[in-house]
């Protein structure tokens, strides 16, 4: 394997990466939250239960809680192997990437056990009209899986429906399903446009960060600061306005204005750190083998998602 052509521009530009990369086996536990997809199961469960507690009044049971949490790692690390599997190590890429391409066959047989357990619960637990609802957002993630991955025209596909948007809207959908079923309304509706609005701006705000280093996104759609901003100021003054209108549940509105604001905190946090705290994948000096640095910042989208609603869980 022959080492790629030096760049002083890149070697400049990173240079304090280069004293302080972090090897796989050295990562962080908030890193190990993100290769493992963890993370993303967490913010599931923690607004689950902001919806159900809100709308529903009372806390989720274990087996929706389960059932939900295995279905989110389902679909990331079914994508994650997706993306693994077009990997080309003698590029810059992703740590989560690298460990689902060297790892797949344990991902897959992982992936089996879950689903396997998931189905069952599925069958003795949920009710009928929670699984014809979950089917419909089951048949909405395949759509996205298909028009991310398979389909011919992916370019076209992802300006139109560019796949933040979609992510964002799922994941308001699958959190929020319970509710649905429990206790259908206006306010609900309007919290989870909210919701989808802030979900998708996570995703933006890693996306962009990670663009330097992920080689299965598109560049072009990272670099609009302006479009966060606006977007997590209109999910707080939203929340705001609607918590004092009576057309949101304060819990609703707490976890709203917090995610948006850590959000918003964490993307300017980003942008004054500058190139230091960029992924990016380097050489090693010693061996002749990719050793793919680790932004330890990355995980904090994910946390501003998570601190709001763990603090309210954890008061209620």
């Amino acid at each position: 394997m022959r080492p790629p052509e030096s760049n002083p521009q890149v070697e400049s530009a990173f240079t304090p990466l280069q004293q302080s990369a972090t090897p796989v086996e050295r990562l962080p536990l908030a890193c190990w939250l993100n290769v493992l997809s963890l993370d993303a199961v967490l913010v599931a469960l923690l607004w689950q239960f902001v919806f159900i507690f809100s709308f529903c009044g009372r806390t989720p049971r274990w087996y929706e809680s389960f059932v939900l949490a295995s279905v989110v790692w389902l679909i990331y690390v079914a994508d994650r192997l997706l993306d693994g599997s077009r990997l080309d190590l003698s590029r810059p890429h992703l740590v989560r990437h690298r460990m689902h391409h060297q790892f797949a066959s344990v991902w897959v047989m992982a992936w089996i056990v879950v689903l396997l357990i998931a189905n069952s619960v599925v069958v003795l637990w949920m009710d009928a009209a929670v699984i014809r609802m979950g089917l419909l957002v089951a048949a909405l993630v395949l759509a996205y899986g298909a028009g991310v991955h398979f389909w011919p025209g992916r370019a076209t596909v992802r300006r139109v429906f560019a796949k933040e948007v979609q992510v964002g809207a799922i994941f308001a959908a699958g959190v929020s399903l319970i509710s649905w079923l429990e206790a259908p309304s206006v306010s609900l509706g309007l919290a989870c446009v909210a919701s989808a609005l802030l979900f998708t701006v996570n995703c933006w705000a890693v996306a962009e960060r990670e663009s330097v280093a992920d080689q299965n996104y598109d560049a072009s759609r990272a670099g609009k600061p302006r479009r966060e901003l606006v977007s997590t100021s209109g999910v707080a003054v939203f929340a705001v306005i609607g918590g004092f209108a009576g057309w949101l549940p304060w819990l609703v509105v707490v976890c709203l204005v917090g995610g948006s604001t850590a959000l918003f905190a964490t993307s300017c946090c980003w942008r004054w750190q500058g190139k230091a705290l960029t992924e990016w994948s380097r050489w090693a000096s010693s061996a002749d083998v990719r050793l793919p640095c680790f932004d330890r910042w990355v995980p904090m989208a994910d946390w501003s998602l998570m601190v709001s609603p763990l603090i309210c869980w954890a008061i209620v």
